[in-house]
């Protein structure tokens, strides 16, 4: 019986002996994975405060050249909106000058149907027929200096905004 007990106890302490190396070892690789993971939680904590700072950096890049081109955009529009004030004081300058033409085509009409239509009947048909033909040129003219002042004011407008709109393209795509 004696033997069956030293059996048994060198099982057990076998057993505990394996149960202990066991331990040891499982101790050692656990430690092992920790030290592993904290390098890699390291390395990887630095890389992602890399691409933070690189990213904060893109972002300043592009917000400064945002602001760069809405400023460039900003002085084109202040630049266009001066040329069309110009341009309609311009036009208002035309305006005045019309008005002024007009007055002096009115006073022809009038001049021209006051005229000597009273003589004799045949020399007075002859002078109200250029008489007529007078009136009527001066409203052609009238008309067509209201028309030309018309487009001229839409063909400024136009212009100064077809410009104002290529100014912008070009501070956008242009970049410095």
């Amino acid at each position: 019986m004696k033997t069956r007990y030293q059996l048994l106890i060198i099982a057990f302490a076998f057993s505990a002996l394996g149960g202990i190396g066991y331990a040891l070892h499982h101790n050692g690789y656990e430690s092992g994975k920790l030290d592993t993971n904290q390098a890699w939680n390291i390395k990887w904590a630095e890389r992602d405060g890399k691409d933070l700072l690189e990213l904060a950096g893109r972002q300043e890049q592009e917000r400064t050249e945002e602001q760069r081109r809405q400023n460039e955009i900003n002085q084109v529009t202040a630049d266009a909106q001066t040329q069309l004030d110009k341009a309609r004081l311009d036009a208002a300058h035309a305006q005045s000058a019309a008005d002024k033409l007009q007055l002096t085509i009115a006073n022809i009409r009038r001049q021209l149907a006051a005229s000597e239509t009273s003589k004799l009947s045949a020399i007075a048909n002859a002078s109200a027929t250029r008489a007529n033909s007078g009136v009527l040129l001066a409203d052609v003219l009238s008309k067509s200096v209201e028309r030309n002042q018309q487009l001229a004011a839409t063909a400024d407008e136009w212009r100064v905004n077809g410009l104002a709109c290529e100014r912008s393209y070009e501070a956008v795509v242009n970049a410095k």
